[in-house]
């Protein structure tokens, strides 16, 4: 969870627990308690579980890597589907959990990204997309928001705006607030940008922060084919679908 969500709701006086697990691990891996819990974290490996951090696939010098678990909760295995068992099971019955993460000092658990999302950007620099979208998201005239930039050199950011608290933002600046206008107009876009990289100065580095934004009228969905079952992002649905808008926005440097 988002730290500050996590203060909001302790705040209001309803404390919020993280935890973390997978199918794969019968689900518990970590989980967060009253006695022991740490904003931004997912807590500690519950009781016959361990956790280790394998910075194989990652840069050098990160203090993250690939989050693998053991422990009896572990599955043995994919139903006769040897080939995919082999690329996630280590030697020795570890999960690769295909998630990013470190361990402080004190045993708890920080997830970073996802390994097989992150991507370099044309100077060699790595970005984690989903911190970045999460961020973004907490802004009120962003309702939902993805980003790309995988061997370019920069990001961009296509997002689906809160067009009523967009509305609001575009009038106070004394722009039209028309939400056909305000999708194709460059002032909405460059005023947006602006915002967005107020918003994440200091979070992330300035490689990071998307330079480019490409407004979307309708939210990504299960009927557009954007997203999983599990209401995850199909990334690579979504630029294929935009492209053309893409290859604009980088056309447009």
């Amino acid at each position: 969870m988002n730290v500050r969500v996590s203060a909001f709701f302790n705040d209001v006086g309803i404390p919020v627990f993280d935890c973390y697990g997978l199918t794969e691990t019968s689900p518990a891996v970590t989980m967060s308690c009253p006695g022991a819990h740490k904003p931004g974290s997912v807590g500690r490996p519950i009781e016959q579980v361990r956790v280790e951090i394998d910075s194989f696939m990652v840069e050098e010098g990160a203090k993250d890597g690939e989050v693998v678990v053991y422990g009896p909760n572990v599955m043995k295995g994919y139903h006769k589907n040897a080939a995919a068992t082999q690329a996630v099971m280590t030697t020795e019955g570890g999960f690769r959990t295909g998630d990013r993460g470190y361990i402080d000092d004190d045993g708890f658990l920080f997830i970073t990204g996802r390994i097989k999302a992150q991507y370099k950007l044309e100077n060699g620099k790595y970005v984690f997309p989903s911190a970045l979208e999460g961020e973004i998201r907490l802004l009120p005239f962003i309702e939902n928001a993805m980003i790309y930039g995988e061997g370019r050199p920069f990001n961009i950011c296509l997002a689906v705006p809160d067009f009523d608290a967009l509305k609001k933002l575009a009038e106070k600046q004394g722009l039209d607030s028309d939400e056909k206008t305000m999708i194709q107009s460059e002032e909405i876009r460059e005023l947006i940008q602006t915002e967005v990289a107020a918003h994440l100065k200091g979070k992330f580095g300035g490689y990071e922060i998307p330079r480019k934004f490409i407004l979307l009228k309708d939210d990504f969905s299960l009927d557009a084919g954007t997203l999983t079952q599990t209401m995850k992002l199909k990334r690579q649905v979504v630029l294929e679908q935009f492209g053309k808008e893409i290859e604009a926005a980088y056309a447009k440097v």
